[in-house]
């Protein structure tokens, strides 16, 4: 059963949808276990291509109440937000929804009469669901990060038109010069003197920063988003069950791998499983990635949050309070 949600915390009045649970279990009250699903950068939160409809009803029929929430000043939800995209999206890496998810967190606990919640999201998202679950205390149960990003944005004030500043600048780069160099009209604007060399000048600066860096021990990428590191640390050293998705392409392990990540490693002995989905995109919709991800997730939640004795159809305590904060 699906219900739309205001819900006022942390000083904002946030608009959600609740899936709920279509298996209720038997468990005694504030036994169930709520699922929060958080949207990324300025989309809504249903997700591009409605992923996030796609996991939430998935996780309501296998039988946890999920919960999809826009934050302040996206989606549905009243707010303010920056002129650029840019600096937007760096103040979400840099945690400024943490907080206030960390408060919905709360509240949906207590209105839902939950016995936790399992906190995730896409891309941005993930990022702010990292951050959210870093706080320790026993609301929050587990993290679930599709696509997480883990390089800070840089800022229209701070950038130039032709700097390499990041990885994944730099990894689209050097794939086209690959591409250039089999290329006899590239040849020929480069012996022309048309090529454009403050392209190629910011290919070959950042490859040369990155070796003094290295050469300096420095291990780490200069746009690495070194607080959510942080705060994933801090989840794996409680050993919190979390679950990254990512997609299995070359460019996109190359990016992970730029960070001193494995992507596609699980690591039991942390609680950290990561699956990779062939054939996909950022987005997570091609190649069947739309169908993959709802099957990866809920395959996680039965596995770290078993529900055991089920009965059909929602709870009346559920569609009670569902029908109070509509």
């Amino acid at each position: 059963m699906r219900q739309p949600l205001i819900i006022q915390c942390a000083g904002q009045s946030l608009v959600g949808t609740a899936h709920l649970r279509a298996q209720a279990t038997t468990r005694p009250s504030g036994q169930s276990i709520g699922v929060l699903m958080l949207s990324f950068g300025q989309q809504p939160r249903s997700w591009v291509g409605d992923l996030g409809v796609a996991v939430a009803e998935r996780t309501a029929a296998a039988g946890y109440s999920a919960f999809r929430f826009d934050m302040p000043g996206l989606g549905d939800s009243p707010g303010d937000i920056p002129v650029h995209l840019e600096v937007l999206w760096r103040s979400i890496q840099e945690g400024a929804h943490g907080p206030i998810a960390r408060a919905l967190v709360g509240e949906l606990k207590r209105r839902f009469n939950l016995r936790g919640l399992v906190v995730g999201g896409f891309c941005g998202g993930a990022v702010t669901a990292t951050f959210c679950a870093a706080q320790a205390d026993d609301d929050i149960l587990g993290l679930f990060m599709l696509e997480p990003e883990i390089a800070l944005t840089p800022t229209p004030e701070v950038r130039a038109v032709h700097e390499v500043d990041t990885v994944s600048s730099f990894l689209e780069r050097i794939d086209l010069v690959k591409r250039r160099l089999r290329s006899p009209a590239s040849w020929r604007r480069l012996l022309s003197g048309d090529s454009d060399l403050l392209y190629w000048k910011g290919l070959l600066d950042y490859a040369l920063a990155r070796r003094r860096a290295a050469r300096g021990g420095e291990v780490l990428p200069p746009d690495t988003n070194r607080r959510l590191l942080a705060a994933w640390q801090q989840c794996t050293r409680r050993h919190m069950p979390v679950l990254v998705i990512s997609a299995g392409g070359a460019t996109r392990r190359k990016y992970y791998a730029a960070y001193n990540m494995q992507p596609g490693r699980s690591e039991p002995d942390a609680n950290l499983t990561w699956n990779e989905i062939e054939n996909t995109t950022h987005a997570m919709l091609a190649g069947g990635a739309k169908r993959a991800v709802p099957d990866e997730i809920e395959t996680w939640l039965g596995r770290h949050f078993p529900l055991d004795e089920r009965s059909v159809g929602p709870s009346p305590q559920m569609q009670t309070l569902a029908a109070r904060f509509t």
